[in-house]
């Protein structure tokens, strides 16, 4: 890149994150969710006593437990620059999220994506216990799980859409996905719009190692 073309980079990548917050805390509500089998038996009722005992007053001399307070919600903190990545970090209660986000530095076809912007995102949520999920977001509407793929300089792997984002279509590869992009150099997302027009994003991966290696310290 073009060193006078940095700074409207930054400027653009920085506005990118703040946009992003919101699809942040979303995306896991967003991500299709494997199948999972009904259990066989339902928990036990509560009993009487349990209640009475959950309803029971403080005694005089004993303090009632108050509810921590709610830390409210923080706009997204840029913590590090790396390359064509930055490494952001965000609160929302007492939740933290820590990310690496990417935007494409070429998208065809022009006509058709000029009023549109992407990017990819890489989070930690530690009280999720979530860790690198990767998300893409595409910028348009697609048809619900319809195929889409990500090439990693030679590599494939098959993504899902939902919405305007998609994900590694097998989460059991996902680990695999992100140590190929943090060794490789490029990556090409293809996709298709709701309306059967078909999309391509080119992103460098040059800081994208050192950006995600800093969000993940960030949310230790």
């Amino acid at each position: 890149m073009p060193i006078d073309s940095l700074p409207r980079f930054r400027v653009f990548l920085s506005l990118a994150a703040t946009l992003v917050l919101a699809f942040a805390f979303g995306v896991a509500e967003a991500k299709p969710k494997a199948e999972t089998k009904p259990k066989a038996e339902e928990a036990p009722a509560e009993d009487a006593g349990s209640k009475a005992a959950s309803k029971r007053k403080p005694a005089k001399n004993e303090k009632a437990e108050k509810p921590a307070a709610d830390k409210g919600s923080d706009k997204p903190e840029q913590i590090g620059s790396f390359g064509e990545w930055g490494a952001y970090a965000a609160q929302s209660g007492r939740n933290r999220t820590c990310y690496a986000l990417g935007q494409p530095k070429e998208r065809t076809p022009k006509s058709k994506l000029k009023d549109s912007s992407a990017y990819i995102f890489i989070s930690t949520r530690p009280a999720e216990n979530i860790h690198n999920e990767v998300a893409i977001s595409l910028g348009y509407p697609t048809k619900d799980g319809s195929a889409a793929m990500a090439d990693i300089d030679g590599d494939s792997y098959e993504l899902i859409t939902k919405g305007t984002n998609a994900w590694v279509k097998d989460q059991t590869r996902e680990r695999e996905f992100v140590g190929a992009l943090r060794g490789g150099s490029k990556l090409i997302v293809k996709a298709s719009s709701s309306k059967g027009t078909s999309t391509t994003d080119s992103y460098s991966l040059k800081g994208l190692s050192e950006a995600l290696a800093r969000a993940v310290q960030e949310c230790k």
